[in-house]
């Protein structure tokens, strides 16, 4: 791993950013940082590339050079997972406060001002707010209380009060972007993001979850754009047993994680299998021969019943659970055909964050 600077400023925020292959959307990643309202100056920027074969590491060298603050982790060999990257910079932050970034989207403006002063002013453990979803430049909002009527501008929560709360806070906002974290709840529960599976992001949120005592959300306040393209949910629309096998292990681990929580666990159920399912169904037919034993005997050793919502899923589960593994194997072809037209694709994720 090479270091090309060290950062030896004070600074209000860490934000750490993962960068793989990234040359078209990079620049405007790191520009949104740079306009932040909060000054650029307060800011800590360090950019952790996993072995970038496509200019990327020029783009990170050329800001390292022009501002102190930014700082450039060049790993030596790519570890193919965000866990590797995003944790490595942990380590490397200096201020106390930590935010995430995807090399492919953008903070608006004020993000960090507002997400900084509220964590500051509510001594919170950690701040979320809403986002938008950008596809094709259509914004769609996506607001963090689901099932709430609470209209508050700051509404601030004890994750293990009740089930209620609980639920608020496990539904899909579980990446580190949108965020900000207190570094020294991170530190002191030696919270870091798994390096060797997938579904790493859901893991360090509900560890950080767990540790904490006061989560303060800013529903009217939309603070990231995710930047919806073509190859954006590679990990869900991926042909790799691999990659199966990855998520797999990190839904694992996030439900042993969470086992001794009093409380139903259905949202993170509802979303894991899901995505489970979706990347099961584009692997090839030799590989869903070897994968769909697994989700059978992965979902028995469950202490709760898994109940989705989208009637396609239902059925191939449900056959998965009976037994009639080559039917389902069938019908996730079918799946597997619907889902890779780019139009139906798009009103999936729609409707996904719509239920």
């Amino acid at each position: 791993m090479d270091n090309f600077k060290c950062g030896s400023m004070d600074f209000k925020i860490s934000v750490i950013a993962p960068v793989y292959n990234a040359v078209d959307s990079l620049e405007i990643a790191i520009n949104s940082i740079i306009n932040q309202t909060i000054g650029f100056k307060n800011i800590e920027l360090i950019l952790v590339d996993d072995k970038s074969n496509d200019g990327s590491q020029d783009i990170i060298k050329k800001y390292a050079d022009k501002y102190e603050n930014v700082i450039g982790i060049f790993l030596k060999e790519n570890s193919g997972l965000p866990g590797k990257p995003r944790s490595l910079g942990i380590k490397y932050a200096s201020a106390p406060y930590l935010m995430f970034l995807d090399a492919d989207d953008e903070y608006l403006p004020n993000a960090f001002e507002l997400l900084y002063n509220t964590i500051v002013n509510e001594k919170s453990d950690f701040v979320m707010g809403s986002h938008f979803w950008n596809m094709n430049g259509e914004r769609m909002k996506i607001n963090i209380l689901h099932d709430c009527n609470d209209k508050s501008d700051v509404i601030n929560i004890n994750p293990f009060l009740n089930q209620r709360n609980f639920i608020l806070l496990s539904y899909n906002h579980v990446a580190p972007w949108g965020k900000i974290f207190n570094k020294e709840l991170i530190l002191k529960n030696n919270i870091s993001f798994p390096e060797d599976t997938l579904a790493e992001d859901t893991y360090f949120y509900f560890k950080t979850l767990i540790n904490s005592k006061k989560v303060t959300l800013l529903p009217n306040d939309s603070l990231y754009m995710y930047n919806v393209f073509e190859n954006k949910d590679s990990v869900i629309h991926t042909h790799n047993l691999s990659k199966f096998n990855y998520f797999l292990k990190g839904f694992a681990n996030v439900m042993e994680l969470i086992k001794d929580i009093p409380f139903s666990k259905e949202r993170i159920l509802i979303s894991n299998m899901g995505s489970l399912l979706l990347i099961f169904s584009n692997l090839s037919m030799k590989e869903k021969k070897e994968a769909v034993p697994k989700i059978y005997y992965f979902e028995k050793s469950l202490d709760e019943e898994v109940v989705l919502k989208r009637k396609e899923l239902i059925l191939l589960n449900k056959l998965i659970l009976k037994k009639h593994f080559y039917l389902a194997i069938i019908i996730s072809d079918i799946y597997s055909i619907l889902y890779n037209n780019e139009k139906i694709k798009n009103l999936y994720r729609k409707w996904g964050h719509k239920e």
